[in-house]
């Protein structure tokens, strides 16, 4: 990732969200955010065919773990709270992915020792499907919302609006695309209230998953 992005846009970014009264995640915060985003992962499709078909909460708990200690650097990781009833995960323009090197150093072996060997090809093939789809739409170009987790008790009650407003707005601000993928259909029309549009829906190559790909282009702020 450009030098640049990691030290103008994520700070500039940061101090939007903590203008906005939430959290801004630190390293010791990452294993309680994996435990929130493993209980909203229960039966996800994605996360179960990682996991040969069936739910596996650990799997999934290590799965983000690993994701989240890699992208410390590179992303703006940030909660409603320091209760961490739910948490977002954006990735400036110019991500293309995780590198191999750093998601093995940061746990990918003990995902190897309790999955099998095959879950790192299921997560690779996954990757690169949905990584060409995103330059596919963004050419890059875009605030990427990796993730987005609530826990389950605290569903519905306005925190994806806290959570997900500032960063669109600063999206708008810098006229810049928002991007996200969702695997499950009933994601859509959540996203579709906070304006963002499917792209593509499709069945991913040799899964059985569906993928959504959806893009918010920024509002007019004048």
């Amino acid at each position: 990732m450009d030098k640049l992005v990691r030290k103008i846009e994520i700070p500039l970014a940061k101090k939007i969200i903590e203008k906005a009264g939430l959290y801004i995640v630190q390293k010791k915060d990452l294993d309680r955010l994996a435990e929130v985003a493993a209980d909203a992962y229960h039966d996800y499709p994605l996360h179960n065919w990682f996991t040969n078909g069936k739910y596996d909460k650990k799997a999934s708990k290590l799965i983000m773990q690993i994701s989240l200690k890699t992208m410390t650097e590179d992303a703006v990781i940030y909660a409603d709270s320091e209760e961490m009833n739910g948490f977002a995960v954006w990735l400036p323009f110019g991500f293309t992915g995780s590198k191999t090197l750093p998601f093995l150093f940061s746990g990918g072996l003990s995902l190897i020792l309790h999955s099998g060997l095959g879950i790192i090809g299921r997560l690779l093939t996954y990757e690169t499907y949905a990584m060409n789809l995103k330059k596919e739409f963004t050419d890059n170009y875009d605030w990427y919302l990796y993730n987005l987790s609530i826990k389950k008790e605290a569903q519905g009650k306005g925190i994806a609006t806290k959570l997900l407003k500032p960063m669109l707005t600063f999206c708008d601000n810098e006229k810049m695309v928002a991007y996200l993928e969702t695997n499950k259909a009933s994601n859509v029309s959540l996203y579709n209230h906070y304006g963002f549009e499917l792209k593509k829906e499709e069945i991913i190559p040799k899964t059985p998953v569906t993928h959504y790909a959806m893009v918010r282009e920024p509002i007019s702020t004048k």
